[in-house]
């Protein structure tokens, strides 16, 4: 190429302090020469007779290798514009617009980027925009939320919320996050709807639901949360015949925050892991009710308010075995939220809700194309899938003792330690 032909000839070639070549900026120089060398070949074809060169109107492109100068040949007849090369309106290439955009969902806040640009030393990139280039997610979300679902039923069903910070009329507020994950009738998981909503009111629950009713959600048979504020009624109301399974692991905590003093805590907690350490269902009913008499030792108020969630956190057993550790925690979900709350911290707080969902929609996006290739529960397992009834039978006299033994020694055992 005659440029830097000239440059090595002249001693032009740009060096650094050390120095040595500076390959970036030279990488910089020859991509601007070639560019500009297309684009007037581009506009002599153009011309062709009876039409003229006009000058140039110069532009600036941010590249991987840094910002270039283009000079965009003007005819003065009709126009030429280098689409091939740059969309109109763009001052970024769209490999830049890339990387901006992976960085950004991978983590990275705006500032982050900005000052991950200037010490590349490729381009300023300040933080409104970057939000412009990472804009481009919004049609791509948009698309991902409102996808139908129709075609399978999605026996179970996982709900939750997480609460990032961002501003709301001016004021800095957490803001209530719900994902929904479903596995599908193939044994798939995915997430099926995620908006931000009042996590305590009923009305915001049952609309988050219908909007994956609406979608195609059908035929659930297990909702399986924590027990947020409304949801309950949401869920009877959206999904009729469905069970609700209150996460035993929040349940866990829930007992364990209900009493302050360290022995008491210690032995309600106690108590409840030798529960869920049980897989047959008349041997865990057995030892729930065991539990619930020595909370209630502890505290009958609150001895009743377990006896009141037998129900709910008893749920799972009336589903196949095979499927009862999934449905009997929200941990998928635990998992994902996991994932939401490592991106969200780093940005802090969001200068508005569209730009919260931007960023949890593109980890759920992300997620959601790892699950596609594996299967979270045997297809074969879930082919009309009903819940059971329980067994109307009560434990028998052995299975009782057998339960307040195993309770006693998960007692003593956490109190040794």
């Amino acid at each position: 190429m005659e440029s830097i032909q000239q440059l090595v000839a002249t001693g032009d070639v740009p060096l650094r302090a050390d120095g040595t070549i500076d390959l970036t900026e030279l990488a910089r120089m020859s991509l601007e020469d070639v560019v500009n060398r297309i684009m007037d070949a581009q506009a002599d074809e153009l011309c062709g007779e009876g039409n003229r060169r006009n000058g140039y109107r110069e532009r600036s492109l941010v590249t991987p290798v840094g910002e270039i100068t283009m000079r965009i040949p003007k005819l003065r007849e009709g126009t030429y514009f280098p689409e091939e090369i740059i969309r109109p309106y763009s001052r970024v290439d769209r490999a830049v617009v890339a990387a901006v955009r992976e960085a950004y969902v991978r983590g990275m806040s705006t500032r982050k980027i900005e000052k991950a640009a200037d010490a590349l030393e490729f381009a300023s990139l300040s933080p409104s925009r970057v939000s412009r280039m990472t804009a481009d997610l919004d049609e791509e979300l948009e698309a991902f939320g409102a996808r139908r679902l129709d075609g399978m039923g999605f026996p179970y069903l996982w709900l939750d919320a997480t609460f990032p910070k961002c501003r709301d009329n001016g004021h800095v507020q957490s803001k209530g996050v719900v994902t929904a994950i479903a596995c599908g009738e193939d044994g798939r998981r995915r997430f099926v709807g995620f908006d931000a909503v009042d996590t305590e009111s009923a009305s915001s629950w049952k609309e988050f639901l219908r909007s994956l009713r609406r979608r195609g959600v059908h035929g659930v048979r297990c909702v399986t949360s924590d027990d947020h504020g409304g949801l309950v009624e949401a869920v009877a109301e959206v999904f009729p015949g469905a069970a609700w399974q209150r996460c035993i692991v929040h349940l866990e905590r829930d007992v364990a925050g209900w009493f302050p003093g360290r022995s008491d805590r210690a032995t309600a907690l106690a108590a409840m892991k030798a529960v869920f350490a049980e897989s047959d269902p008349k041997m865990v009913r057995a030892a729930y009710r065991q539990a619930c008499e020595v909370v209630r030792g502890l505290s009958g108020r609150r001895g009743e308010l377990l006896e009141d969630a037998e129900a709910d956190a008893l749920a799972y057993l009336d589903f196949p075995a095979e499927h009862q550790k999934k449905l009997r925690t929200n941990n998928v979900q635990e998992r994902a939220n996991a994932e939401i709350k490592r991106r969200t911290k780093v940005v802090g707080v969001f200068p508005s809700e569209k730009a919260l969902l931007r960023l949890v929609g593109s980890v759920l996006l992300d997620v959601n194309e790892d699950w596609a290739c594996s299967r979270f529960i045997d297809a074969s397992t879930l082919a009309g899938l009903e819940r059971r009834a329980p067994d109307p039978e009560p434990p028998s006299a052995e299975v009782v003792e057998l339960a307040r033994k195993k309770i006693e020694e998960a007692i003593a055992e956490g109190r040794a330690a």
